[in-house]
């Protein structure tokens, strides 16, 4: 499983598999000039809370449910995420198991009961690494290279302003925030898997408060003709034990080979 997103908690459910955007020309030549992407971000980070608040959240444990529809697939999933880059995402499907993708801060793994496990390289451990980054939305200079405003498009039905950004990897995305409220709408990126590389779709919806911050509570991804939904239903920000992003036991013995 492997996708992008970006917001505190959206970012991290990037981890989800590879999975159109809706581009609109409503637009006028006479239109405003465009905001700097540094402007576009800022009113982002101001409307999740303000940087302050979401600088005090250290680590990040969501619950919630994951549908495939057209393969009436669905479980329950986990996603735990700390500073300054951990995040493990967990989903367990009835009838098949428990499938997983970690990084740790060093290595990325995914764990899954129909292939076996995998260490992750090249392209897909250092966009595993992107998607870890805890302060990923705040678009600071030590993840970020550059960033470029597009455009207005029709994102998800709605205006919205395009972002380009390039990460310090190379690593590069397409990002959307809603112009009227300045929240992230939504993301696109190629993505590297197993069967090649994907161009995939994430959309994110209904935005709701969690202590100080808010995050996207439904996650759409679209890749390959396929569309994931998740439903975030609770988020708290209490410790978590290093422990909980070790590998697990057969990664680790891939690791000692």
């Amino acid at each position: 499983m492997n996708s992008p997103f970006s917001l505190p908690l959206a970012r991290r459910l990037i981890m989800l598999a590879g999975l159109l955007v809706c581009l609109g020309d409503g637009f006028s030549a006479a239109q405003d000039p465009l905001p700097s992407a540094r402007e576009i971000i800022a009113r982002h980070v101001a409307a999740l809370g303000g940087e302050a608040a979401y600088r005090v959240v250290r680590t990040v444990h969501a619950r919630g449910r994951l549908e495939i529809p057209a393969q009436k697939v669905s479980g329950d999933l986990e996603l735990f995420s700390a500073r300054p880059n951990k995040l493990l995402y967990r989903v367990t499907v009835g009838g098949i198991g428990v499938i997983e993708t970690g990084f740790n801060g060093v290595a990325a793994w995914s764990v899954n009961p129909i292939v076996g496990p995998e260490l992750l390289t090249g392209t897909q451990l250092s966009e595993a690494a992107d998607d870890a980054w805890f302060d990923g939305t705040l678009h600071l200079s030590d993840h970020v290279r550059e960033m470029t405003t597009v455009g207005r498009e029709t994102f998800d039905g709605r205006p919205a302003y395009k972002v380009h950004v390039v990460f310090r990897s190379g690593n590069e995305q397409n990002e959307y925030f809603d112009i009227e409220t300045g929240l992230q709408s939504g993301a696109e990126a190629p993505r590297t898997t197993p069967s090649g590389v994907v161009p995939t779709v994430n959309v994110f919806r209904n935005y709701r408060r969690f202590g100080l911050v808010l995050q996207a509570t439904t996650l759409v991804q679209r890749a390959l003709g396929f569309e994931q939904v998740v439903t975030i239903t609770s988020c708290d920000y209490e410790p978590i034990p290093d422990s909980t992003f070790d590998p697990p036991p057969q990664v680790k013995a891939l690791q000692s080979r």
